[in-house]
């Protein structure tokens, strides 16, 4: 049979997790629709709407007794998404219970109450993962926090940071990423119950009381409106979600950068049976942050599949809430294996400090912002500027060293300046970034929801 990238026995680890192909398996899917099905039993039989030997019957299902296969044959003779499931639940019913099984509502109630349960699933897992990242880089940030290196603009040597800096970089967005998922927790873990146009006139005077008590069987949240057409939910966690993941994607970049041969300053953990390459036996390849870069686009690709599902028309459209079937599980498939895979990549981090010191001195240019500060004192900022554009100029074009070229303008400073690796307030900043984290922790939940 063949196998998506996802569910790939060969490759899957690299696209997925044990924990989201468990949770996205076949079975397990159907184990959700049925557990919806057997919550809204109760609540309508706690209404009185059923009767009780009806709810205890449905509620007796065992969804490992359920005929796959059936299941199947009855969605393709039927062409419809969920009849071939109520037909193999009834066959498991008395015949006084089999006209109660899903009654009074449509697919999208169970669908998508599904969906929210998935995403409470996915966002709880994503959010842990994140916080065992976020303790990674605190750990990075504390250690590193004096640790000089080149800062980077456009690609090319500026003035100095420090590792525990550019950690600390990560650590703050990553914290956002956590902020955001728990801010839409309560907006996402919320069923649906809207039947045919989101009206509930099945149910008569009953309608909200059976919403209310439908969501207390699941634990999750009443909506105040039915929400057919409205996937702004839906939008919203795929968003947060490709934002989450495009953070990691910004740190695996980094590291897929820095641990190049000729710059050397990071390289991700490997071990002995490692192979970078069949072809070139010398390479040690960059598996991991090259991955988590290639999930994250694909993350923002399914993210933006889901947003362009929000416009929906009137009060029912499966043209858009059916696409979500595909692109809510693989969103959640590639952000889980992201989370996955930056933990790994940061828990087995090499940082290299004696590289990074090596590369500030070779560039040649970690005083340049100290001695614009210190000729702007006299000859003003932008006359300051101008002159050491030349004086750095003529270090690059006739392999003058910095003092040479700048006694040659004119110049007098301190030796001090030009042996003195400054790196600002980075070290602060970094400090500032753990505290902030810790803070937040110390206020916040332990779990998801």
């Amino acid at each position: 049979m063949d196998a998506h990238l996802i569910d790939s026995a060969i490759h899957g680890d690299n696209w997925s997790t044990l924990f989201s192909r468990d949770l996205f398996a076949e079975r397990a899917r159907l184990s959700r629709w049925l557990e919806v099905i057997i919550a809204l039993a109760k609540a309508q039989g706690t209404l009185g709407l059923i009767p009780a030997t009806s709810v205890e019957a449905i509620s007796g299902i065992d969804a490992g007794e359920l005929s796959i296969e059936r299941i199947a044959d009855s969605t393709r003779e039927s062409s419809h998404s969920t009849l071939g499931l109520i037909r193999e639940i009834q066959r498991h019913l008395p015949e006084t219970a089999r006209e109660h099984v899903y009654w009074g509502t449509t697919v999208q109630d169970i669908t998508d109450t599904s969906a929210a349960m998935e995403m409470d699933a996915v966002g709880a897992e994503v959010w842990g993962g994140l916080h065992r990242i976020e303790t990674t880089l605190m750990e990075l940030a504390t250690t590193y926090r004096s640790t000089p290196m080149i800062g980077r603009t456009h690609g090319q040597p500026g003035a100095p940071i420090t590792f525990g800096f550019k950690a600390a970089s990560w650590l703050d967005e990553v914290g956002r990423s956590i902020e955001r998922l728990t801010a839409i927790s309560h907006r996402v873990r919320t069923v649906q119950l809207g039947g045919a146009v989101g009206s509930l006139a099945f149910f008569g005077e009953d309608a909200l009381a059976l919403r209310q008590a439908f969501a207390a069987e699941l634990g999750l949240t009443e909506p105040v409106m039915s929400w057919l057409t409205a996937r702004d939910r839906l939008g919203e966690f795929g968003s947060t979600m490709a934002i989450a993941t495009a953070a990691l994607g910004r740190i695996a970049n980094e590291v897929f950068t820095l641990q190049r041969a000729e710059i050397g300053e990071l390289r991700e953990a490997s071990s002995a049976q490692t192979v970078g390459s069949i072809t070139m036996p010398h390479k040690q390849n960059p598996e991991h942050s090259e991955q988590i870069v290639t999930l994250a686009r694909q993350v923002r690709s399914q993210s933006s599949s889901i947003i362009e599902n929000m416009i929906q028309e009137h009060e029912r459209d499966a043209r858009g809430w059916k696409s979500e079937w595909v692109t809510l599980p693989t969103l959640s498939h590639y952000t889980c294996a992201a989370v996955h895979l930056t933990q790994s990549l940061l828990v087995g981090l090499t940082v290299n400090p004696g590289a990074m010191l090596s590369n500030i001195h070779a560039a040649d240019t970690s005083s340049s912002a100290q001695l614009l500060a210190h000729l702007t004192k006299s000859v003003g900022k932008h006359s300051a500027q101008a002159a050491l554009h030349d004086v750095f100029s003529a270090v690059r074009s006739e392999s003058l060293s910095v003092k040479d070229a700048l006694l040659r303008a004119g110049f007098e400073v301190p030796d001090e300046l030009l042996s003195n690796v400054d790196t600002g307030a980075c070290a602060e900043m970094a400090d500032r970034a753990v505290a902030a984290a810790t803070a937040r922790r110390a206020d916040e939940s332990t779990t998801w929801s």
